[in-house]
């Protein structure tokens, strides 16, 4: 009997490493969007609506000094390239939290007041994008963002759906909160 236990144990082993990697898949933060078709992988995206103007959003976002307040402790955010912010721009992100994460993007379409679109060089979202946008609500603007990722290899998609994603979602959110706030109250 104990044998007959230790067996059907071990066939449960592959159900439980199944479920550890579909954990995440159904989060609401992944939008299926036909806009994002032309990229490969899968997007995740997180909006708010703020009671501010595009432009004074828009000028946070591509402020270093201003983009810093906004991040959650623990996370360093800087500019490598002559400003203003503009297509070229490099930006260095640093993430010091229960694991350690650093990429760089750069900058590769920009719309003031609208639109930003980075490039992941390198890091963990290596090869994905990210899109900032801002369209005009009632009275104020809708701030959308968007990661497309996909992360290379069995093990980097099983660490993404397990715990990068949770994290990374939980971050976005505490951005757009700050930014909010700070929008709002200033």
């Amino acid at each position: 009997m104990p044998l007959n236990l230790h067996r059907k144990t071990l066939c449960l082993i592959p159900v439980i490493v199944a479920l550890l990697f579909l954990q995440g898949c159904s989060t609401r933060y992944i939008a299926t969007s036909p806009e994002y078709v032309i990229y490969e992988g899968e997007a995740n995206q997180h909006r708010r609506l703020i009671t501010a103007e595009r432009n004074r959003i828009f000028q946070i976002i591509t402020a270093e000094e201003e983009f810093q307040k906004i991040c959650p402790r623990g996370t360093i955010v800087s500019y490598k390239s002559a400003t203003p912010y503009q297509v070229g721009t490099i930006v260095e992100t640093k993430i010091d939290h229960i694991f350690n994460l650093d990429w760089r993007t750069q900058v590769v379409e920009i719309i003031p007041g609208k639109k930003i679109r980075l490039q992941f060089l390198d890091g963990f979202f290596s090869g994905g994008t990210e899109i900032w946008e801002l369209n005009e609500a009632g009275n104020g603007t809708a701030v959308t963002h968007t990661i497309i990722v996909n992360p290379k290899g069995i093990i980097r998609k099983a660490v993404w759906n397990v715990k990068v994603r949770l994290k990374h979602d939980k971050m976005v959110e505490i951005v757009l909160d700050n930014l909010k706030e700070l929008c709002e109250t200033s």
